[in-house]
């Protein structure tokens, strides 16, 4: 991943939230938020590839 990509993921994780802020249909905020649980996952697991294998 570039950090084209994380930035592409966070932008989307945070507009996700909003429209889901600005939303009065309960389904429609649902799955806003279950999209920017998405872009965050997916932001997590690249922080967590991207980490160094720490070996004890």
């Amino acid at each position: 991943m570039t950090v084209r990509d994380m930035e592409y993921f966070a932008r989307r994780e945070r507009e996700e939230r909003e429209h889901a802020e600005r939303s009065d249909d309960m389904t429609a905020r649902r799955v806003h938020l279950e999209m920017a649980d998405r872009y965050s996952a997916r932001l997590r697991d690249i922080a967590v590839a991207a980490a160094p294998c720490v070996q004890a």
